[in-house]
């Protein structure tokens, strides 16, 4: 065989031999496929149910939204107004004229003991007559922090330790009702009617305590005015007449809305991380109020008390005490 025979057949077998081997090898050699289990997203936890602290002929109560259990913390021929919970929804802030007949501001414990403290001890009511008003709704409020509370006392505005010591005024002489420190604590939002006909509301700016009308109505009053936990939302009740809505703006007073399509509400307070609101309404101006939860629309209305209830204020609930186990020996 000639050469160039031998040397075309040598190709034509190493050719062969290639072709079978790279068949062996896409069938041996093919890569192993690794299962790989789907992505399951990471469920959002639900926002806590909570507890509602309120007033109920005349005494404060507590609902859990988890149970619906309604438990009274106040009774007596004393008279509660207005309670406000702490961020940590252990304790609540609230005037009672428990003490001589004279309204004060008072401290009660919601983890269990219910034991109550008198924080202000004026030889007058801290709470005027006029100030005692469903509409305005004039509570306490706590900064985000829990450790100051901040209050009006006849148009001055006060603020003092949780415990009751240390008060000092932030604002005197300008009719103000209703103040509530924002969650940043620079600033504290408030009503007052000095100057117009009706309540608006203003907000002081702790800084250099120079003060800014922040709504400029003319013919209803607001009320019940409260931050979002954010800041970036107020929340309130509008009220003239026979009539009273609940509506949001934005915190530099742009964009308002109205939530709410029954006449009589009234009261309301974010909860629940701004993800609901509570409040208190009525159909008819006759009718008892009621305390109402709806999501932050104003949307899925839910009833949550049919004896009463007014001046909402929602607390995370308290987590359950932990048994520790009894130590053995000495």
């Amino acid at each position: 065989m000639s050469p160039i025979m031998r040397s075309r057949l040598f190709a034509q077998t190493l050719l062969a031999l290639l072709t079978v081997a790279a068949g062996f090898c896409a069938f041996s050699c093919k890569k192993k496929e690794v299962y790989v289990p789907p992505v399951v997203a990471t469920p959002v936890p639900a926002a806590p149910a909570g507890l509602v602290i309120f007033v109920q002929r005349g005494h404060l109560a507590m609902i859990d939204l988890a149970s619906s259990e309604v438990t009274p913390l106040t009774s007596g021929t004393s008279t509660e107004w207005f309670p406000a919970a702490s961020p940590k929804g252990d304790e609540a802030v609230y005037w009672s004229n428990a003490e001589g007949g004279v309204y004060q501001l008072w401290k009660i414990d919601l983890g269990g003991s219910h034991h109550r403290e008198q924080l202000t001890f004026d030889e007058t009511n801290s709470l005027k007559t006029n100030d005692q008003n469903l509409l305005i709704n004039d509570s306490p409020s706590w900064s985000a922090d829990g450790q100051k509370i901040i209050y009006a006392i006849e148009g001055d505005i006060w603020m003092m330790d949780s415990d009751g010591y240390n008060p000092e005024t932030l604002l005197s002489g300008h009719s103000a009702i209703c103040p509530v420190i924002s969650p940043d604590g620079k600033s504290v939002l408030y009503l007052s009617n000095a100057g117009d006909s009706v309540y608006n509301i203003w907000v002081l700016n702790l800084s250099d305590k120079s003060t800014t009308k922040l709504t400029n109505y003319t013919d209803w009053n607001v009320g019940s005015p409260s931050y979002s936990t954010d800041g970036r939302k107020i929340l309130f009740n509008l009220y003239r007449a026979n009539m009273t809505q609940i509506y949001t703006i934005d915190s530099d007073g742009g964009n308002p809305v109205n939530f709410t399509t029954n006449t009589h509400s009234l009261c309301p307070r974010f909860a629940q991380g701004d993800k609901k609101i509570v409040y208190c309404s009525s159909t008819d101006e006759d009718d008892a109020l009621n305390l109402d939860i709806a999501d932050e629309s104003g949307a899925n209305v839910k009833q949550l008390t049919e004896d009463g209830g007014t001046s909402p204020s929602w607390a995370p609930a308290l987590p359950a005490a932990v048994s520790l186990p009894t130590p053995i020996g000495k």
